[in-house]
């Protein structure tokens, strides 16, 4: 068996040789360190396009929990790029930006930018926005919908010379990016496209349900986090007890910059329109601690009682009873501890 295996195995070793005798294959360049040193001194350092957070060059992604302001902050972003003024008290700096939106209707997108008075935001000539024409063949024998998607991309970066490309969202890229294969295959077309063109790469990407209780972490961008591990930056927008139009802004992933807004130092946020511009406008810097929902202890002590009483198959009319709360009350519990394991 293993002289077989031995026998097979020149025998691809000879296969493998003669190919490589007759055309050389490689795609991998190689010099000095030292060389590779003064070849990048050459290179401008890269500008910044929303402080230290995201660069120009740099491959990101940006979540959180649907209807949080994913979407409100990434056009604010493209236009502050378009435009050259500053993001949140950050700099940044003159790009022509692409938005491509999967997200909202023209109609939806003209409302959102539209005050009480009818008057609409004027965008710099530098901010293009795309969506899918709805009028053209959306099916094809030789390509996915999703190949459709990623080669009318290039197209419209190629068109408008585009430096930074906002993709809103992700899941319209690749339906199956939870996997780790298409995850892979998915990157490779991105950071191609990044790394020819000096091209900054923006994804928005949503998340399922988490814990408010919890300091939001690399783990909660779920489906996409092998995604993640291909990026240059990850930061997310968190919800806040402090109300319901107030959110933070967190950096989970740095490669190339520190991580300067962190769970001590996170950015607080107001999101309103102002004029006719819905924007994220800046309140403070503080801790993630003062947004995130403080357990109460007695919460936790009757929530474990509950689930116990649960278990043994006892209503929740009796386990109120034995508790002296009400079964309503008995029910919330039981949906926190069903929230929390989510």
């Amino acid at each position: 068996m293993d002289i077989k295996k031995q026998n097979l195995s020149e025998i691809f070793d000879d296969r493998f040789n003669q190919k490589i005798s007759k055309k050389e294959i490689n795609i991998l360049m190689d010099k000095l360190a030292n060389e590779w040193i003064e070849i990048a001194k050459k290179l401008p350092n890269p500008k910044s396009l929303f402080g230290n957070i995201f660069h120009q060059g740099e491959v990101g992604i940006l979540f959180s929990n649907t209807g949080k302001g994913k979407s409100i902050l990434g056009v604010q972003l493209a236009d502050a790029i378009s435009s050259g003024k500053d993001i949140l008290g950050m700099e940044t700096t003159v790009q022509k930006a692409i938005y491509f939106d999967f997200e909202l209707s023209s109609k939806a997108f003209q409302q959102r930018y539209t005050d009480e008075n009818g008057i609409t935001y004027k965008f710099n000539e530098k901010f293009i926005r795309v969506e899918i024409d709805r009028n053209k063949e959306l099916e094809n024998e030789e390509l996915s919908f999703e190949d459709l998607i990623i080669a009318s991309l290039k197209y419209q970066v190629e068109k408008n010379n585009a430096e930074v490309i906002f993709i809103d969202n992700i899941t319209f890229l690749a339906a199956t990016n939870e996997r780790s294969k298409e995850a892979l295959a998915l990157m490779k077309l991105i950071l191609e496209l990044s790394r020819k063109r000096n091209l900054a790469i923006l994804l928005i990407a949503h998340t399922p349900k988490r814990d408010i209780y919890k300091p939001i972490q690399l783990e909660d961008l779920a489906g996409s986090k092998a995604l993640s591990n291909f990026t240059d930056v990850v930061f997310c927008i968190g919800e806040s007890v402090k109300g319901s139009n107030i959110r933070y802004i967190k950096q989970l992933k740095n490669r190339n910059y520190p991580i300067d807004f962190h769970e001590n130092n996170v950015i607080e946020c107001k999101v309103e329109k102002v004029s006719s511009f819905l924007q994220f406008s800046l309140v403070e810097f503080n801790s993630e601690d003062e947004h995130l929902r403080k357990v109460n202890n007695k919460d936790i002590d009757d929530i474990d009682k509950i689930m116990y009483l649960k278990e043994k198959n006892i209503s929740n009319v009796e386990i109120g009873k034995s508790l002296n709360i009400s079964e309503s009350a008995v029910r919330r519990r039981i949906k926190k501890f069903q929230d929390r394991i989510k």
